[in-house]
């Protein structure tokens, strides 16, 4: 995982949470992606930059809400 951007997939692993608490956080505006292709099936893409400019606490946050 040492390139510039990362998959959905891949910024769960690093945060440590579902993948659905990602896309929440892409939907919410706390992490910033670029789609690649067209459509709404074309994969996200979440710049390094991005992931590590937001706090694990946010992300963890949206997580725990998600379970109640």
């Amino acid at each position: 995982m040492d390139s510039e951007f990362y998959s959905i997939k891949e910024a769960a692993i690093i945060f440590g949470v579902h993948q659905n608490t990602i896309r929440r956080a892409l939907k919410k505006g706390f992490l910033i992606a670029i789609r690649i292709g067209i459509g709404p099936k074309s994969p996200y893409r979440i710049s390094k930059k991005s992931i590590e400019a937001i706090h694990i606490s946010i992300i963890k946050d949206l997580a725990s809400k998600a379970a109640k």
